[in-house]
């Protein structure tokens, strides 16, 4: 059966050890913009909150800024078992902000050097596809 819920389960946590590019997409943008990063470089908050660091995301950036574009992040792993065999993907739909000074800030540039923001994930709900 696919999960579907308003804050990360057990199984979506699973697959987020397993380094597989995440994509990013402002869908309220016209045309949408669309940016990757790793899973492995996401920071689990809280039950609904992911912190994931910035190098550029500038086109993302400006959408949530100008028209609070609601954000689809796609995650998938084929190492643990999903609705059809091996492989497991979800769709994380969310509200993001971008955040450059606070102990957020600082924890993430101590592990990512190289980031210009961070970009917080405000989820909204988690939907297992496969």
């Amino acid at each position: 059966m696919l999960e579907k819920s308003t804050t990360l389960t057990k199984n979506f946590l699973e697959i987020l050890s397993d380094p597989q590019p995440v994509t990013i997409v402002s869908v309220d943008a016209n045309p949408a913009h669309v940016v990757n990063t790793w899973s492995t470089y996401i920071k689990v908050v809280d039950e609904a909150t992911l912190l994931v660091p910035a190098a550029g995301m500038r086109s993302i950036e400006s959408d949530i800024q100008e028209k609070e574009s609601t954000l689809t992040l796609t995650f998938g792993s084929k190492k643990f078992e999903g609705s059809e065999g091996m492989g497991r993907g979800y769709h994380l739909h969310a509200k993001g902000e971008f955040l450059s000074t606070g102990v957020e800030f600082d924890e993430m540039k101590a592990k990512f050097p190289w980031l210009r923001e961070v970009l917080v994930i405000h989820v909204q709900d988690i939907e297992q596809k496969i």
